[in-house]
């Protein structure tokens, strides 16, 4: 019986995942996501030595191209994705009235509901793949022969997950509302203040704890010393460590897990800003903290979705 309940799921799991696939298909969501991939492409690898041409200035080749920008984005590209991969996955069913025809169909809300998940974080997962390989061939033939060229991979999964962060917010949203266009607002009003938040909360009260735990870019770490005098102050490398820079944070994880980064805070007083260490953090714990934040916001998010979604009307 047991045998036959999972068979049961297994079949019709793997029925969603074509009409899912279909549907991303006729909606055009993926030309829509490979066409941004494009975009970004000709911005990050052939805008910089084109305009160095024009300049008359010798292009510097960059072995690090590469492992710096194949697990990371923009925040708002990030979200773009994002929304453009789920903003209609569970929405988009109520608002054309497909919902109904589908679950006639011999198969469970639970199996709909994960197939459209994990169809989206495959989708996603195809098109991070494209840009990554977008970056390594650009890569090589604008800045040379590149490094640590077998860590990309590691990146485009930590960055498709960073991307299943905000993903889940808007399929949340799409699921309470049953539309897809609060789905996308709510999801860009909550990327928005949080983002806000973030910026008022570091740029007044230092790197303070709560930014390790929130979706987005994260606290600032720095390899080098917080100190305002300090020649390296303001030079020095510094690193988002947020849901969004997963895929770097994991790359460097596994080239660099004991490299320290520095959390610096910031204090006013006697006419003066001062900056202070507040707390240091391997690259290892700092890439284990974004990875377990990001599973969690995943997880809960998705529940609630799912337990809205099986308990909730349908109307004919």
């Amino acid at each position: 019986m047991k045998n036959e309940k999972k068979d049961a799921f297994l079949e019709s799991f793997i029925a969603v995942l074509y009409y899912e696939f279909l549907w991303n298909l006729r909606k055009k969501k993926l030309i829509g996501m490979f066409i941004l991939v494009l975009i970004i492409g000709i911005f990050y690898i052939a805008l910089p030595p084109i305009l160095s041409n024009i300049s008359g200035r010798t292009f510097q080749q960059d072995p690090s191209f590469v492992f710096r920008n194949v697990g990371t984005l923009n925040g708002f590209l990030i979200f773009l994705f994002a929304i453009a991969a789920t903003m209609n996955t569970i929405s988009g069913e109520f608002e054309t009235g497909s919902i109904v025809p589908l679950l006639t169909k011999p198969v469970t809300r639970t199996s709909v509901f994960f197939g459209k998940m994990f169809v989206a974080f495959v989708s996603l997962l195809i098109v991070f793949s494209f840009m990554a390989f977008l970056f390594i061939v650009g890569g090589w033939f604008t800045r040379g022969q590149q490094d640590n060229l077998d860590l990309a991979p590691l990146g485009v999964l930590g960055l498709t997950t960073g991307t299943m962060v905000w993903a889940s917010i808007t399929v949340l949203l799409g699921t309470l509302s049953k539309n897809s266009m609060v789905a996308a607002l709510g999801s860009f009003g909550a990327y928005i203040g949080i983002t806000i938040v973030a910026v008022l909360l570091s740029q007044f009260f230092g790197q303070t704890y709560i930014i390790f735990f929130t979706p987005g870019d994260g606290a600032t770490g720095s390899l080098g010393a917080c100190s305002i005098s300090g020649s390296e102050f303001g030079q020095t490398q510094t690193f988002p460590t947020g849901t969004n820079a997963l895929g770097l944070l994991l790359m460097q994880w596994a080239l660099n897990p004991n490299l320290t980064l520095n959390f610096c805070g910031i204090r006013f007083g006697g006419g003066r800003v001062e900056t202070f260490l507040l707390s240091s953090q391997n690259f290892s714990a700092v890439a284990a903290n974004s990875l377990g934040v990001s599973l969690v916001y995943i997880e809960v998010l998705l529940t609630l979705s799912l337990a809205y979604f099986r308990h909730t009307e349908i109307l004919e």
